[in-house]
């Protein structure tokens, strides 16, 4: 078994690159779908261009609904010309292949999965043999898809460290989780993946026209925001400024660099440095812009 990072500021800061490199083990979920139709299929679903892959490669990847909506966040990884791993995580991969199954009619492709596996996300690009290599879920990472979460980390020579020091890097770097962070009706622009999950070049796919509006002729009123407080930020908790509501607590954190710190998809209009009131804090919460500096 890898050693453990028992002091999380070192166990953030060896997932961050910054100290001695550790690693954090976790599970995910896994689809396939091959056949000669799964490029069309996919390319016709998904919101990034997995034409630009080459076998071998991933991307990060959204499928949305028709009006523009996030109903799922996942990575794809293009095993051969006509065969595609996806990799969600174990709760969103149940959401995903029922929404494969209910979109695939006649073309010719096979829908495999969903199952369980052992995931590691660690520093940088590190590659034990056999694994499946995915980015990370905060930019400087990487994921990898094993057998065993354990031995890969012994493989590379990597400590273990806690899922919490990912949390707390995850926040720190204002990096959203869809489904906990965002809701049903979330916009691709307002959590912020534009830039990350999106091609705006490819043809039509699933949630297009939103998209693309949004993009070019529009701006979104709300963003993932920063929240700092004196106190834990209790998440799901709304939050108010004046006499209107501005948005919910996300993802909650206790970082050793900045203290209680949460996310927040907010109303953009509310200036950084504005306090704010959070249902069930006892004291005032800061709007921050991320990632908190």
């Amino acid at each position: 078994m890898p050693a453990r990072v028992a002091d999380l500021p070192a166990a953030v800061a060896g997932l961050a690159g910054t100290g001695a490199p550790a690693g954090v083990r976790g599970t995910c979920g896994l689809m396939w779908v091959e056949g000669p139709d799964a490029p069309r299929f996919l390319q016709g679903l998904l919101s990034n261009d997995l034409a630009a892959l080459a076998p071998g490669e991933a991307q990060r990847t959204l499928l949305l609904d028709a009006k523009g909506h996030i109903v799922c966040d996942l990575r794809l990884h293009r095993d051969g010309d006509d065969a595609f791993t996806l990799v969600a995580t174990t709760a969103a991969v149940e959401v995903l292949a029922e929404a494969l199954a209910r979109y695939h009619f006649s073309e010719d492709l096979e829908l495999l999965g969903p199952e369980p596996s052992d995931l590691v996300t660690v520093p940088g690009d590190r590659r034990p043999a056999g694994a499946l290599v995915l980015p990370g879920p905060v930019p400087g990472t990487t994921d990898l898809v094993v057998a065993d979460a354990a031995a890969a980390l012994d493989e590379l020579g990597l400590a273990e460290a806690p899922a919490e020091a990912l949390e707390v890097l995850r926040v720190e770097r204002g990096v959203p989780m869809t489904g906990r962070d965002t809701g049903p009706r979330t916009l691709v622009q307002e959590a912020g993946l534009e830039d990350v999950a999106v091609s705006f070049t490819k043809g039509c796919y699933l949630g297009q026209e939103t998209v693309a509006r949004v993009q070019h002729r529009g701006r979104v009123h709300r963003g993932v925001r920063g929240l700092r407080a004196g106190t834990p930020l209790p998440e799901g908790a709304e939050v108010s400024s004046g006499d209107r509501v501005i948005g919910t607590v996300g993802s909650a954190a206790c970082s050793p660099a900045f203290g209680h710190i949460a996310l927040a998809v907010l109303r953009r209009d509310v200036p950084a440095g504005t306090e704010v009131v959070v249902e069930g804090l006892p004291g005032p919460a800061t709007v921050c812009e991320v990632p908190f500096r």
